[in-house]
């Protein structure tokens, strides 16, 4: 049009139009997600010379921008997904604390209920009642254990729905994302940004750091690769990489994440590299928390159901028979012993080699709450035992594994059979499907072994002060105790040392020395002479341990026999019942209720730290939110005005258009 006055408003006229146009979009798109506030950008074109000067053609519109700050977007996705993770960690988090909270799914009353019950048979060990109430509390105890377990075992299942479904979301993102990728560079290829697949990409990126942490790198053409975790690749320009929901190597029963490679073939990725948002949390809650929970539930009862059922054997029930186990278990066979069975042993889907891992639960004050996974690497011709929930390491050689080996700090003992390829692994989950397993198997309370199976005597005895005492000796020794313990670690033989119930003569040759003697015949054989004694120190020998208080004098005597119609005797209720504050766990560092305890503890403090934490992220979040809002949101105070300023314009440039009309008309006229 050139430099015509009708020409130069028709310009205005476009350039107001579409200010108007641009101004009635961010209106429109208000409370749209995700929507950045467009602007048109102006110029005067180049001036077109003339005698008389330069003269402007009018106005021209160069472009269409959005309010952008990289920075801010940035800012907003990395609060996104650490508000998303503890929001999801905390969700998940609180049912097992609520569980732990709650009196009826809780151990630790049960427990002590059990207790009580069998210090009452302690003091009534004739009384049928009080033997009958033992057997009821431990029904009650295995109840509480599954109960709790198979509320965790329920959250499991669940958790493996959670994971795939966040797959399936994470994979739709995606793709969505790469279909953007394709049609924004087909549309900036026109020289113009496509402002509204922009701001739909940025949209779906924070929807996708929900999910898990997220990262973009743009790209010249327009488009931008994403990186989830710590840089695994799922889109690189048009083309997205889809995860797959699969079982794990380790654990059929086990969701994991993985790719899925062109042949067809998966590459797990490793879990602690999927940070951020519902998956990181999922993933974490799972290692960090639930396996917790449930290992160290199964911890507790393994280890009290084996120590009480050692510590029955050793006892002596109303029939005047050894004792029977109390609880029935998942048990394998070493030698006469039956010891706890490691839960699950899994030899990984990619092995190589013909390895075959076994093992068993050797002592159960070593176990701890964690699965391990053991690996062979055939350069060294080492075996590595990794703890998961801490990562520590325990180099363990092939000799050893070929023979059988108790780990340190584990309370297990494993053995290799077969020839383990290079890199070959194996699942050790020592608890899985324990508590299950669990059962009361004794139902006459009769069998209640309260009685010890032996007893302290001499020919003449008398009882003073309540301590047994020779009236025949002359020293001042007396028996304060005589217990029969059950062994703390599995051996290839019974529980109960078969020469239990052995009569024993024990003479003392002075305050310091004593001969032990075989009583079982018809006269006294010599079994070990010239035995150091300490005042104090028990005198051990066929399981059962004597501890006297005061001196003897050369040739005092005491006798060890069997506890025959021994239907009052309460010593081994009372050996049970100590078993409430022996400290037979962790190392035989704390109790069973430490143990229950220290779970209890643990899952409680990471419920009020993911709770701590969520608030400040959800702060941190809103904050991102109105950063990012308030350089890109719409502001329809600010809108408005644009209208008016931009009706104006275009009122002001169709008058002009008006005016050029009016003077082409008259100049019409003149000419005719």
């Amino acid at each position: 049009m050139g430099s015509s006055v009708y020409g130069i408003a028709v310009t205005g006229l476009n350039a107001a139009n579409l200010g108007l146009t641009t101004a009635g979009h961010n209106i429109a798109n208000a409370n749209t997600e995700g929507y950045s506030r467009q602007t048109i950008t102006q110029s005067a074109p180049y001036p077109q010379g003339s005698g008389s000067g330069y003269v402007g053609l009018g106005v021209r519109v160069d472009t269409i921008v959005r309010a952008y700050d990289r920075f801010a977007v940035q800012q907003l996705n990395s609060a996104q997904t650490k508000s998303s993770y503890y929001e999801a960690y905390l969700d998940h988090v609180q049912e097992i604390d609520n569980i732990v909270a709650d009196s009826s799914t809780g151990i630790s009353p049960a427990l002590q209920d059990f207790f009580s019950a069998v210090q009452n048979v302690a003091t009534n060990p004739s009384d049928t009642a009080s033997r009958q109430t033992l057997l009821s509390m431990t029904q009650t105890l295995v109840n509480r254990f599954q109960t709790f377990d198979q509320r965790l075992t329920e959250m499991r299942d669940s958790l493996n729905g959670e994971i795939t479904d966040a797959v399936s979301s994470i994979n739709s993102y995606g793709k969505q994302i790469a279909d953007l990728n394709n049609q924004i560079v087909v549309a900036q290829s026109a020289g113009q940004p496509p402002n509204d697949l922009l701001d739909k990409r940025d949209q779906m990126v924070l929807e996708l750091n929900k999910l898990v942490k997220a990262s973009t790198v743009s790209q010249p053409d327009g488009s931008i690769n994403v990186f989830i975790g710590s840089g695994q690749s799922l889109v690189t320009g048009g083309t997205n990489f889809s995860l797959v929901a699969t079982q794990a190597l380790s654990d059929p029963r086990r969701i994991t994440v993985g790719y899925t490679q062109q042949n067809g073939s998966i590459v797990y990725l490793p879990e602690n590299l999927l940070g951020g948002g519902q998956l990181g949390a999922l993933l974490d809650y799972r290692s960090k928390s639930l396996d917790v929970a449930q290992n160290s539930l199964a911890q507790v009862a393994v280890g009290l159901a084996e120590n009480l059922n050692k510590q029955q054997q050793v006892g002596m029930d109303l029939y005047g028979n050894a004792g029977k186990t109390l609880f029935s278990y998942n048990t394998t066979t070493v030698g006469t012993a039956t010891p706890p069975a490691i839960g699950s042993i899994q030899a990984f889907s990619t092995n190589t080699g013909t390895g075959a891992l076994t093992g068993y639960i050797q002592d159960t004050s070593q176990l701890t709450n964690s699965d391990f996974e053991l690996s062979y690497d055939a350069t060294s011709t080492n075996y590595t035992l990794t703890k998961l929930t801490d990562g520590t390491k325990t180099t363990i050689t092939a000799a050893n594994m070929t023979a059988g080996y108790v780990v340190p700090n584990t309370g297990l003992f494993l053995q290799m059979a077969g020839a383990p390829a290079n890199n070959d692994r194996f699942s050790i989950r020592p608890y899985s499907g324990f508590v299950n397993s669990l059962a009361m198997r004794m139902t006459d309370p009769r069998e209640v072994a309260a009685a010890q199976q032996v007893r302290a005597q001499t020919k003449n005895f008398s009882l003073v002060d309540g301590s047994l005492s020779a009236s025949t000796n002359t020293g001042t020794a007396k028996v304060t105790s005589l217990t029969v313990d059950s062994p703390s670690t599995v051996t290839t033989s019974a529980a109960t040392d078969p020469n239990l119930q052995d009569k024993v003569g024990i003479r003392f040759t002075s305050a310091t020395q004593y001969t032990l003697y075989d009583m079982s015949g018809a006269a006294p054989v010599v079994i070990s002479a010239g035995n150091t004694y300490t005042s104090g120190t028990p005198i051990e020998l066929n399981g059962w341990n004597l501890t006297l208080n005061g001196v003897p004098a050369t040739g005092d005597q005491f006798v060890i026999v069997p506890n025959t119609g021994g239907s009052e005797d309460n010593g081994n209720a009372l050996q049970m019942a100590g078993l409430q504050t022996s400290k037979k766990m962790l190392g035989s560092s704390a109790t069973y209720q430490d143990t229950y305890g220290s779970m209890v503890a643990t899952i409680g403090t990471q419920t009020n730290e993911a709770k701590i934490m969520s608030e400040a992220q959800e702060t941190v979040l809103s904050q991102a939110q109105d950063k990012r809002d308030s350089i890109s949101g719409v502001n329809l105070d600010e809108e408005a005005a644009s209208l008016l300023r931009y009706q104006q314009a275009y009122m002001a440039a169709s008058k002009v258009i008006q005016i050029a009309q009016k003077a082409f008309d008259q100049l019409m006229t003149l000419g005719s």
